[in-house]
């Protein structure tokens, strides 16, 4: 049956989140500039400096190398216009916000303490922090709810990781980072692409939204929704869930999978098609063990082994169960596969049917086993026994083995059936029918003879060991070996009590005639297909994290005019205007 998820997407996620974020400028602890509006701020250095009153309004103007300090943070930028009392300023041209081991770059800083919003604008907007490094244009924040914005599109770099995406916002109180539009995020071990993306970094959790790609060497993984714990390595990924590693593609409406414990499963709609041994597995409840490779199918299991040379076999039970059998003694490897199905089991494929109370298929001899009321359908013929053994090859039929009340029944007549029965037999095929069959022990026969096309008699006839030659799915021929006896009836003469044996049962009520007498109700087997088929247009859509902010056409930020102030005189303002190259 193989691994119904092992490793879905191959990969460990990493995401970096941008903690930069949470710079002072964010924060109201005490620290942060914007945040207090009774602290003075601590002229560092200015190349000059004048103190101006418009309206009533105290202002201070610094040009040049100027530098000022707030508690822990320093800024410096070529020119400020300080609102003395007001909590207010706007900083112009190489402005640069340091703080602890953060630090942020831009062309204009702009912040009103009375609505506590600040906008940062430049040709390029960077914020550092260590190893991480986010760049925009257009970088908002507010530190009455300490949150930040980025529009415009950003990019975040780390040692070994790039990600991207047309806007995002990082919610402090809630450690909450949201990303959206053409995100776009890769490390050494993966490649995401999705529409939008949280991340709350106190409980490691990443939530996406919208069709969202997972690329790697192994695997691609596409959903439209799910999520991704980076402590637990718990996985979960709904609304049309598609894996493909290459060996196998799932499908699931849920695919949850805890990499930690190698544990993985599929609820609602789910498929494993295991490409390399042309199995369809499917179920609304499927589970997988990775330690122990042990799969289990619990809620409508149907399994569809794909032939090449001959129909499909359509399989299903009230739980399938598949697991591989390791040589523990010497290598560890695999020695075989083993399929079992236990629970109202019938399988249909045109050459042959049947139904049993449980079944198991093992790959090492290509070998089905049913047991407990097994009954078997091929062509004509109706077998049955306590045990029947299937032997494939080539996938198809060539041998089976029947143990204990071993029963062959064709039709006659409406009222009228050859039955050959024995204490073991031994039936032999080609090209999916059977030709031969040899009866050792208690065997008995009842065929009927034709004449002209007319039933004429019935034979019935007893030895402990006989060989039936069968062609056409007639006995063409019966060989006895030890002690025959035999009676012909002539038909006019014959009561149907005496030529049936002992333990006849006729059960074509029982027998599947189509894939839908075996088909779980309400399954469509090509459910799949419209599935692939839009995670596979999705996958021709990947894209790599943009290398700079020219690559990126995402929204652009808030407007806000930095225009001239009209209550400043033109000749002190104009280092306003020279260095207001971004308006926005």
């Amino acid at each position: 049956m193989g691994a119904i998820v092992s490793n879905p997407m191959g990969i460990r996620i990493k995401f970096v989140v941008i903690t930069l974020l949470t710079i002072t400028l964010l924060q109201c602890n005490g620290k942060s500039v914007y945040a207090q509006q009774k602290r003075e701020i601590v002229i560092n250095h200015a190349d000059s400096m004048r103190n101006l009153r418009i309206e009533g309004q105290s202002i201070r103007r610094l040009l040049g190398n100027v530098s000022i300090r707030h508690d822990e943070t320093t800024i410096t930028c070529d020119s400020l216009y300080d609102y003395v009392g007001r909590n207010k300023f706007d900083a112009f041209s190489n402005v640069k916000v340091f703080q602890e081991n953060s630090t942020l770059y831009g062309d204009t800083l702009i912040f009103d303490g009375a609505t506590k919003k600040g906008k940062v604008r430049g040709k390029e907007v960077r914020l550092v922090e260590e190893e991480v490094t986010l760049v925009t244009k257009f970088l908002d924040f507010e530190t009455n709810n300490n949150t930040v914005n980025y529009y415009g599109g950003a990019i975040i770099t780390s040692t070994d990781s790039r990600f991207s995406s047309d806007r995002g916002k990082y919610y402090s109180n809630q450690k909450l980072f949201v990303a959206a539009g053409n995100v776009a995020f890769l490390d050494p071990d993966i490649l995401l692409n999705t529409d939008s993306l949280e991340y709350y970094s106190e409980t490691e959790l990443i939530k996406f939204f919208g069709p969202t790609r997972i690329y790697n060497d192994e695997n691609y993984l596409y959903s439209e929704k799910g999520q991704h714990n980076r402590e637990s390595q718990e996985s979960e990924f709904h609304i049309n869930a598609f894996v493909d590693n290459g060996d196998q593609v799932l499908f699931g409406n849920n695919i949850y999978y805890n990499q930690n414990l190698g544990q993985s499963k599929i609820v609602g709609n789910g498929l494993i098609i295991d490409t390399v041994k042309r199995i369809n597995i499917y179920g609304n409840h499927l589970t997988y063990d990775e330690q122990t490779e042990y799969a289990e199918v619990t809620v409508d299991p149907l399994a569809m082994f794909i032939s090449e040379q001959s129909d499909t076999l359509y399989l299903r039970a009230n739980k399938l169960m598949g697991m591989s059998i390791k040589d523990t003694l010497h290598t560890d490897s695999t020695l075989y596969n083993q399929l079992i199905g236990v629970g109202d089991v019938r399988f249909y494929r045109e050459d042959i049917q049947g139904s049993c109370d449980s079944i198991s298929y093992h790959s090492v001899d290509s070998v089905l086993y049913m047991h407990n009321d097994p009954i078997l359908w091929n062509d004509e013929n109706q077998l049955t026994a306590d045990d029947v053994s299937i032997e494939f090859r080539n996938e198809n039929i060539h041998r089976m083995k029947f143990r204990g009340s071993s029963f062959v029944i064709s039709q006659e007549d409406s009222t009228q059936f050859n039955q050959i029965k024995g204490r073991e037999m031994v039936g032999f095929f080609s090209d999916g029918k059977l030709t031969r069959l040899d009866v050792n022990g208690n065997g008995e026969t009842v065929y009927y003879g034709r004449d002209k096309g007319e039933i004429v008699g019935v034979n019935k006839a007893e030895s402990s060991r006989l060989s039936i030659s069968i062609r056409e799915n007639k006995v063409a021929s019966i060989m006895f070996y030890e002690s025959p006896v035999a009676t012909l009836f002539p038909i006019d003469k014959v009561e149907l009590q005496d030529v049936m044996i002992e333990g006849f049962a006729w059960h074509a009520d029982k027998r599947p005639t189509s894939p839908n007498h075996v088909i779980p109700t309400g399954l469509d087997v090509n459910f799949h297909v419209s599935i692939e088929n839009e995670a596979n247009r999705y996958r021709s859509k990947k894209t790599t994290p943009a290398e700079s902010l020219d690559d990126l056409t995402g929204e652009k930020g808030s407007e806000i005019e930095l225009v001239q102030p009209k209550h400043l005189n033109p000749k002190l303002s104009k280092d306003l205007i020279r260095t207001n190259t971004h308006p926005r």
